[in-house]
Order: C-alpha cells, then structure tokens, then sequence
C-alpha cells in the first residue's frame, strides 16, 4: 500500500473536551438554579446524544438545533439560556484540548510525505477551532461534517477527503475512536480505518503505516 494520506477524527480523538461533559453542563445548571449531579447529568448526556442520533438528526450549521434538546434532557430542565450558554462554551478553544502526543507522531508522519486532515462528524464550530488552535498548519484538509453535510460512516464524505487531498482512497487511512463511523465506514469507503486506543495512545501508529506501505 502506498500511503500518502492519513486522516484523523477530530472529537474524542484528537481534540478532548476540557473536563467530562457532566461536570461542564451541572456546573453550568447551578449557576442557572437548577440542581444536578454531575454523574447523573453525564448519565443523561450520553443517552440523550445516542436517542439523538439513533433518531436521524444530523449535527448541521452551527449545531444549535442538535445540541440544544440534548442539553435540555442532561440536566432535566427546558432553559434556552443555560443551552446557549453551553453552546458558546464549546465554541472556545478553552473548552477543549490538543491531544499532544497525537501532534508529535502525526507531525512524524507529515514529515515522511503523508498529507495530513481532518474528517469529522461536528457542527460549522469546528472550523474556528481549527484556526484558533492553529491546525490549518499540521492539517491542509479539514471535512467537517456540517460543511459538506455528510457524516461517518457514510462512504461519501471519506470520498470528499480524498479528493481534496489528491488522493485514492486505496491510498490513505483513517484513525478515529468509534469502530462504525471510522473504521467500518473507512474501510467501505475503500481506505484502510485504524481504531484509536486512548489507553494505548498514538505511539504505534508510525510502525503500523509502515508496516502498510511493505505489506498491503
């Protein structure tokens, strides 16, 4: 396999929320009156997201119409205000970190030839991350979900990330943190998907593009 493209998933994969989402949203509800436990609240976040996507809905535009039912049913209580204020949270660059192991083996493979990017289910927020965090200068290609109104595992969108790449698809991998969206859509989309391991971490991943280039 000659590998001339590697792209990476952005949420959970390389960029990690600051703190757990139950910890963020009860502080938040507090602030607003409203009394939550953070174990709870994270409980309900994650059912909420995964009803939510299981329903069919898309993390389109800005991501307010997405995101905004799913805020209101982790904390039990139907405040705009406290989803607005949720949502420019996560707007800002101090919501979230860097996974900076994750840049310094990346960085390795840049250096050997590979075009680096981005594929990501994620609302248009992303992309000003993206600047703010300086990304655009590891990360020529960014898909962002919401901007080509695609989403993993959908083949299509796989295909959108070669083609700004210059790429086959038999030419590059994927790395990503959910088996059906990255790896399984990854590879029906004819690249290879590599699950992510946060225990494990990135350190393998040049050994495991080499040994793709020798043997595939």
């Amino acid at each position: 396999m000659n590998v001339r493209a590697c792209f990476v998933d952005a949420a959970g994969t390389l960029l990690k929320p600051r703190e757990p989402v139950g910890i963020t949203y009860a502080r938040a509800a507090r602030h607003r009156g409203i009394a939550a436990d953070p174990v709870v609240v994270e409980h309900r976040f994650q059912a909420a997201f995964r009803a939510h996507v299981r329903a069919g809905h898309v993390q389109s535009g800005d991501g307010r119409a997405f995101w905004t039912p799913i805020v209101k049913a982790a904390v039990d209580a139907d405040d705009d205000v406290l989803a607005e204020q949720l949502w420019a949270h996560y707007l800002e660059p101090r919501a979230w970190w860097v996974d900076i192991q994750a840049l310094q083996v990346l960085g390795e493979i840049a250096r050997s030839g590979i075009k680096l990017g981005i594929i990501s289910n994620w609302d248009t927020r992303l992309r000003g991350l993206y600047a703010r965090f300086a990304l655009d200068r590891m990360f020529p290609v960014l898909i962002c979900s919401a901007e080509v109104e695609l989403e993993k595992p959908d083949s299509a969108i796989f295909s959108a990330a070669c083609l700004a790449a210059g790429v086959r698809p038999s030419e590059a991998i994927h790395v990503g943190n959910d088996p059906v969206n990255d790896v399984d859509g990854a590879n029906r989309a004819g690249l290879v998907g590599l699950l992510y391991d946060e225990e494990a971490g990135w350190a393998e991943l040049p050994a495991t593009v080499r040994r793709l280039q020798r043997f595939r």
